[in-house]
């Protein structure tokens, strides 16, 4: 089940705050120091999902070089296997084989949660732009907004 788009807040702005009623129909007065704080959970939303981009990169990475590893290992069996050394040796050889293999089926696990972890907080910073894009253009446009205030919402 997909859940419901987002629907943008409608806001004004006067001396005693923002003011904010959501498509429900339902009122709030936010402070300035409230509607900076929504900015700034809207930013570290897109910043986790960024380093949860970097994280998932690192994985496959990790996939990549364990596969071939593992591949590593099997020319080493066989050339130990051909050079008759040991039974021991080509022992350790394959169990280091087996843990790089499970090591790249972990790494490639993690990359899928981590994925799935970038796309949630994407959503939910994109979700909480709409929704509250018009409060922060609100005070944007606002009279009473300072000039440093100002810009610091028209950047966004």
């Amino acid at each position: 089940m997909q859940p419901s788009p987002p629907v943008p807040h409608t806001a004004t702005v006067d001396a005693k705050g923002v003011h904010v009623t959501t498509a429900a129909g339902k009122s709030r007065t936010y402070s300035s120091g409230e509607v900076i704080n929504l900015t700034q959970v809207i930013d570290l939303a897109e910043g986790a999902a960024t380093l949860c981009q970097s994280s998932a990169e690192s994985a496959l990475e990790l996939v990549d070089e364990s596969t071939e590893l593992a591949t590593d290992c099997d020319v080493l069996i066989a050339e130990i296997t051909e050079k008759g050394v040991g039974a021991n040796l080509i022992g350790k050889c394959e169990h280091l084989k087996e843990q790089l293999e499970l090591q790249a089926a972990a790494a490639k696990k993690f990359h899928d949660q981590i994925q799935g972890g970038e796309e949630a907080c994407r959503t939910a910073s994109q979700n909480a732009e709409v929704r509250h894009g018009a409060i922060f253009r609100a005070v944007a446009d606002s009279p009473l907004t300072k000039p440093a205030e100002r810009d610091f919402y028209n950047a966004r």
